[in-house]
């Protein structure tokens, strides 16, 4: 069976390499929009349209996975 996100979305590689690289992606890029592409991060800016153009630049035949990735303030909302 697929993996699923929180919205039902079925999660693609990308999408998985983001869970398993997440504590590290907070880490270092904390507040920044991410692009992922064939399992490799391919782009980091101030805003998804930036990283998904870049992304698409690399890659123009796939769709990139793009996150903000949350400071740790954002995260403790959540708990």
């Amino acid at each position: 069976m697929a993996a699923r996100g929180l919205r039902g979305k079925i999660m693609d590689k990308d999408d998985l390499w983001i869970v398993d690289h997440f504590s590290e992606l907070v880490t270092k890029y904390a507040g920044k929009y991410v692009a992922v592409v064939n399992e490799t991060l391919v782009a980091v800016g101030d805003s998804g349209k930036e990283v998904e153009s870049k992304a698409r630049g690399i890659e123009p035949n796939k769709m990139p996975s793009v996150l903000r990735v949350p400071r740790e303030e954002d995260m403790a909302c959540l708990l």
